[in-house]
């Protein structure tokens, strides 16, 4: 089956890519991932830390229920909760949700409905009425979840999507809009004038002169997305294909916790395995377990065991250190007394 998008000749040169990660596409997509049970390798370690934060959390339930009635393991949801305006601050985006005109609101979730797969919680019922204590309690349930699980994450997702959004710049310079729409990912292929994507079920889109708004995302997995309403502008929401490691100057963060250290902690904004590390330092499995022991204990990674693997993580302070290792920090404000003996 396939998503099948036509293309004019209007619609090519009105294609662009989105600059930044879209605050809600990712917090939905990422719902996904959150309720799937195999996620993709580069999301299993940020799945498992979530699962249990959220399920630590007073509120945790009647969030997660409203969240999740809204957004199945697969399927469609209600488009108005990626609004299609380009935002890149999640308190904006947020608005723009809770913004939707009350008959759209009632349209889109009576279209949505047979797409949730079992009875949503009455919530999500009364928000089809425009009821105002439902959109308070969607407004709660996504600002505590974003808080809670994107938002300590979000410097390294928009670095990602930036990087993405980097390649495909390039692409479209060395070989114009057809090379973007053929480099793509490798669930969607080219075929003038159509681009056809890998879709749970077949459908055609007529772009019309529209144009398509390309949008990466850092949690979209296996196929993108697309809205429900073909009125809707034109958006295709694609998985990024790699995540590329920064290539920042690293000889200021080397000078406080050692060369060695620094290139870990800057490899592991990639989730890796304790042998994925080894190789990619060209270091031992035991040299590179050591290391990473070293920045755990100093909290700038996090590890989670899965069978016999050991799978390693920057975390937000870790992030913040690389951020700013290439400036002087004054008397190593950031630094854990476990980063005395160098490597």
């Amino acid at each position: 089956m396939a998503l099948r998008l036509h293309f004019t000749a209007d619609d090519l040169a009105r294609t662009r890519i989105a600059t930044h990660p879209h605050p809600t596409w990712e917090l939905v997509n990422s719902l996904h991932v959150i309720q799937g049970r195999h996620p993709p390798s580069r999301h299993a370690l940020w799945r498992a830390s979530s699962l249990t934060w959220l399920n630590r959390h007073p509120a945790g339930r009647r969030h997660l229920e409203l969240l999740t009635a809204l957004v199945p393991p697969r399927g469609s949801f209600p488009d108005f909760l990626t609004p299609y305006q380009d935002i890149d601050d999640f308190a904006a985006s947020l608005d723009a949700v809770l913004s939707t005109h009350a008959s759209r609101l009632a349209m889109e979730m009576e279209i949505a409905l047979p797409y949730l797969g079992r009875r949503p919680p009455a919530v999500a019922r009364q928000l089809a009425a425009g009821d105002l204590d439902a959109l308070h309690a969607l407004r709660d349930a996504m600002s505590w979840y974003h808080d809670l699980v994107l938002a300590p994450h979000w410097p390294g997702i928009d670095r990602t999507i930036r990087n993405d959004r980097t390649q495909r710049t390039q692409d479209v310079t060395a070989n114009g809009i057809e090379g973007l729409l053929s480099n793509l990912a490798e669930c969607i292929r080219w075929v003038p004038p159509i681009l056809y994507a890998d879709y749970p079920v077949d459908r055609d889109i007529q772009l019309g002169g529209r144009g398509l708004t390309l949008i990466p995302s850092y949690f979209c997995c296996n196929t993108p997305v697309a809205f429900i309403d073909p009125e809707l502008p034109p958006v295709l929401v694609y998985p990024i294909t790699e995540i590329p490691a920064p290539t920042d100057d690293l000889a200021g963060l080397a000078s406080l916790i050692g060369d060695t250290r620094a290139r870990v902690l800057q490899a592991l904004r990639v989730p890796r395995s304790t042998t994925d590390l080894a190789e990619h330092i060209h270091a031992s499995p035991a040299a590179a377990s050591k290391h990473a022991t070293v920045l755990r204990r100093a909290g700038l990674i996090s590890s989670v065991r899965r069978g016999n693997t050991m799978r390693h993580i920057v975390t937000a302070l870790g992030e913040q250190l690389l951020d700013t290792g290439h400036q002087q920090i004054a008397g190593g404000a950031l630094l854990t007394p476990d980063f005395g003996h160098r490597r």
